[in-house]
């Protein structure tokens, strides 16, 4: 498998599951949303190749009008038939008429004989993912039934409902312990320790590994967090052996960690249930207002309206907007919390389809807050998240903070179930922001930048909110005094 072929396939599969965390055994089926939770995330840089035809005036050739009845048959094979339709919904659906100026026709022939000849299952889907990957688009792919999934790390899918509580990050190369706890439950394993191995699982060689297969790094380190937390994932009962590093010690630490199952509230996300979903909010000093949300389901806008009235009632002048890990979601529910947060209308960017375009279109909230906004962000934010990042940040609404960019996949698509079992995520539409950005492939470029040490996460500090807090202080403070002057 190439390595043009792994992120589609790799990015599908972890969007419906790792990401939406679904129980084991959970079907997805056919689901409409703008901006499916992933998000998670990967644009994809196969080399140039001559798939790039063009009209007699030099451009490249619209598809729409193919004459499907003058193509060549495709060979016989058991995976043909998925085949056939996984190569039409592109065609017919994809925002791009041109499809990126490939010669689509050329790559059904090119694809259908690999497809027809593989050995097995898995080398077919993935030939049917490298055919997709083509299109160098995040929100692509094809996802096999658990039984044909291909066993390579990038795939890793959550074993359980669990997982042995501890939190991760990347740090240079390394995979660190953030936190020594999850949700509420305590490990041994030390913040700030280097994390080498999950079980059987090396992490300094995946890290190699998928260093080699993604251009972009802030691709690469959320696709070995992915991984990573797949493989601490478990059920009530299971447990891991881990394999551990602190900074300055003369050899590893192993110990066996159990699983930690919470209680956890969740939400259906099309046909798929049991996805966990979570809120927060609090003050964290005087006049600044923290709130936090794992994903975008519409389930939660009724937890933040809660969490925005609770907070100015508290007395919030500014407000801390947490996006770190957020990998997106439903893209209509920006237009709802927006009203929360703007005092005049606006939009938040546009929606080009094949036929047609939408605005995401926001009327003036009926008392909306109107103290500055810091949204935090980091490598999982993605999509959704993205969309609503990069709007407010062109609006002037919000200062983004964050140690890096986002991971820059924000293509609204569609899901649908194909034959086989098998899961069809695909591109319906590009997006711009209110200022033409296309976060696609670039993402969403913090105002601030906040470098993240280990010797940060060793002292469980948090720089990037320490950031926004002091960014927002001063602000908080002249309000304060403003509204207090006669």
């Amino acid at each position: 498998m190439t390595g043009a072929t792994r992120p589609a396939l790799r990015l599908a599969s972890l969007l419906l599951c790792a990401l939406a965390g679904c129980p084991r055994g959970a079907t997805p089926s056919t689901t409409s949303t703008s901006t499916p939770t992933t998000s998670t995330a990967a644009t994809t840089t196969p080399p140039p190749g001559d798939d790039a035809p063009a009209d007699a005036k030099g451009s490249c050739r619209d598809w729409s009008s193919l004459d499907r009845s003058r193509l060549p048959a495709l060979p016989q094979g058991p995976h043909m038939t998925l085949f056939d339709q996984v190569w039409t919904a592109v065609l017919e659906r994809h925002y791009d008429p041109t499809l990126g100026c490939l010669d689509w026709p050329a790559l059904r022939e090119r694809y259908g004989a690999q497809v027809a000849g593989a050995k097995d299952d898995a080398a077919a889907y993935a030939a049917m993912n490298e055919m997709l990957a083509q299109l160098r688009q995040s929100h692509l792919g094809l996802v096999p039934p658990q039984r044909a999934m291909a066993a390579e790390p990038g795939q890793a899918r959550p074993t359980g409902s669990g997982r042995v509580p501890i939190e991760i990050t990347m740090a240079g190369d390394d995979v660190v312990v953030s936190s020594a706890a999850w949700l509420g439950k305590k490990s041994p394993v030390p913040a700030g320790a280097t994390l080498l191995a999950i079980d059987d699982h090396a992490l300094p060689q995946w890290v190699a590994q998928a260093g080699t297969q993604w251009s972009r790094p802030v691709e690469r380190d959320l696709h070995v967090l992915m991984a990573a937390r797949a493989w601490l994932s478990c059920d009530r009962g299971q447990s891991h052996s881990l394999t551990w590093q602190l900074p300055g010690a003369r050899k590893p630490a192993s110990k066996t960690v159990a699983c930690h199952v919470p209680q956890r509230r969740t939400a259906t996300f099309g046909n798929l249930a049991g996805v966990p979903i979570e809120s927060q909010w609090r003050m964290l000093e005087p006049g600044i207002g923290y709130l936090q949300f794992n994903i975008w389901l519409l389930d939660l806008v009724g937890d933040i309206g809660k969490g925005m009235t609770e907070l100015r009632g508290q007395g919030m002048r500014a407000l801390v907007l947490d996006l770190r890990g957020n990998p997106g979601g439903i893209g209509a529910m920006v237009v709802p919390v927006a009203r929360m947060l703007l005092d005049r209308d606006a939009d938040l960017g546009v929606m080009r389809m094949r036929d047609a375009t939408q605005t995401f279109a926001v009327k003036r909230g009926d008392d909306p807050f109107t103290g500055p906004i810091a949204i935090l962000v980091d490598e999982g934010t993605a999509s959704t998240s993205e969309i609503f990042a990069q709007a407010l940040q062109d609006l002037g609404r919000a200062t983004v903070i964050g140690a890096r960019e986002t991971q820059g996949a924000a293509l609204p698509s569609l899901i649908e179930k194909l034959d086989e079992g098998a899961l069809l995520q695909y591109v319906i539409a590009d997006y711009k922001s209110p200022k033409g950005t296309a976060v696609e492939g670039r993402g969403v470029l913090p105002d601030v930048v906040v470098p993240v040490s280990r010797d940060d996460l060793r002292k469980g500090r948090d720089p990037v909110l320490q950031a926004a807090i002091t960014a927002l202080s001063a602000t908080a403070k002249a309000t304060t005094h403003k509204e207090s002057s006669p």
